[in-house]
């Protein structure tokens, strides 16, 4: 019996000896992560916890072997590389930065181990083969856009970028990559200092102290978030109207928005909606309802053709389309509705109860225009279902989430505190792993 022993005791001492060597390089990167810069004129900052959910999936990876160690191949039967094998010397904190002068792009700027491994994870997870498509760039980088993701690099360094549109940005990324930092100042602290100093899988917080965090847990992910703004005042006595109960979205808002409407004069012209009319008669309430089945609607197609003049003429078309069957009501004066435009994306329907508007895609709906109390100025509510997931199949990951719910609370009249979660089909495993996962 005293192999038996003597084994025990080399087993336990060999994985004391691993944990110890796993907290001593855990606690290596987590204090080089601390001294990561980033520019000083920056405006919104992401901030991922790489390390501590590298931590969870391996967790879940052990109860969960099946659906980890058992990698899709592609068709030549090469297994792909999996996220983490991605040839960059990632760090336990990963930060991405959006500045002032380019406030609808994030930026991040890594150092590469092994360009090898990095060209055949692009070529195999993303169907990119830099070899063949990226351009020099003058002081010895490769370039790479694809619409609104792009990259520049060399064999030591790497910069990406991810946008709203498609510029491009090698002029940018070049700049970073060739910067000193000398004027750069230290990611973490600009992080607490910008969000509360909050803790999450995932923080984004912004120049005027907004934030939001996202925990990823098995089957799940918890949101919470802080927004603030002078240009809003949330109800001190907030109230909802009755939600229709076979509705697969309900959202509502309980503030007074004719400042931010006011702000927003550019854009809602675009959509050739009257700013001033809106501010003016906007009573505080608006709410959203979504009905399962699609409507059917008329929208009109214009095309241009050659006469037998040879002149060209224009032909309207009517198509028939699958409207969402949308409910909207809006505390408000009835005078907006004579102001409102007839259609906005969708064509609306109109009417009014007393003090409430209502704007509807499909049949007009018989709803209660009482008020009740409420705990919350904000709540939204989500439940799978294809009409949904059809209109909004243009968001990653969307046709994956089975539930959604978000609570916004006042804590006080410009400043509102949410509290969410966000439901994926398995249980059981992690949520991030089946977001990445084919």
């Amino acid at each position: 019996m005293k192999w038996i022993k003597k084994t025990f005791i080399i087993l336990t001492g060999l994985i004391a000896v691993l944990a110890i060597s796993l907290f001593i390089y855990k606690e290596i990167r987590a204090s080089k992560a601390k001294d990561i810069l980033i520019p000083s004129n920056t405006e919104a900052l992401i901030q991922i916890n790489v390390d501590g959910l590298v931590s969870e999936l391996m967790g879940n990876a052990i109860s969960n072997p099946n659906s980890y160690f058992f990698g899709k191949r592609d068709s030549s039967g090469v297994k792909k590389p999996k996220a983490w094998e991605t040839g960059l010397a990632i760090p336990s904190t990963l930060f991405l930065f959006s500045d002032k002068e380019a406030s609808d792009f994030y930026y991040t700027v890594q150092r590469i181990s092994d360009v090898r491994r990095f060209k055949q994870f692009l070529k195999s997870n993303m169907q990119i083969d830099l070899d063949l498509v990226s351009t020099a760039v003058e002081g010895g980088f490769s370039y790479f856009q694809k619409k609104n993701f792009a990259l520049l690099m060399n064999d030591q360094r790497i910069v990406f970028s991810i946008g709203r549109d498609s510029t491009d940005q090698s002029p940018k990324l070049r700049a970073l990559l060739q910067d000193t930092q000398s004027t750069w100042v230290n990611a973490l602290n600009w992080s607490k200092e910008h969000s509360e100093d909050r803790k999450g899988d995932i923080l984004w917080s912004n120049a005027d102290k907004n934030w939001f965090t996202f925990d990823f847990l098995n089957g799940s992910v918890h949101v919470d978030g802080l927004l603030k703004s002078d240009k809003w005042r949330l109800s001190e006595a907030p109230k909802q109207l009755k939600p229709l109960p076979n509705a697969v979205v309900s959202a509502y808002l309980d503030a007074d928005l004719s400042e931010w409407i006011k702000a927003q004069d550019s854009l809602l012209h675009r959509l050739n909606v009257p700013v001033d009319s809106i501010y003016q008669y906007y009573g505080g309430y608006v709410d959203l309802q979504w009905l399962a089945q699609d409507v059917k609607q008329q929208e009109s197609i214009v095309s241009y053709e050659y006469d037998d003049n040879f002149e060209m003429k224009e032909v309207v078309q009517l198509q028939e389309i699958d409207a969402p069957n949308l409910l909207l009501r809006l505390k408000a004066s009835p005078h907006l509705l004579g102001y409102l435009p007839e259609k906005l994306f969708y064509k609306f329907n109109k009417s009014n109860q007393a003090d409430l508007i209502s704007l509807f895609t499909g049949k007009e709906i018989a709803t209660d225009a009482s008020f009740d109390k409420a705990k919350l100025v904000f709540n939204l509510n989500y439940s799978k279902a294809p009409s949904v997931t059809r209109h909004f199949n243009w968001l990653p990951f969307f046709e994956r989430w089975q539930k959604v719910k978000l609570e916004g609370r006042a804590r006080d009249q410009q400043t509102m505190q949410l509290h969410g979660y966000l439901i994926l089909p398995k249980e059981k495993i992690h949520a991030l792993y089946q977001l990445l996962e084919d």
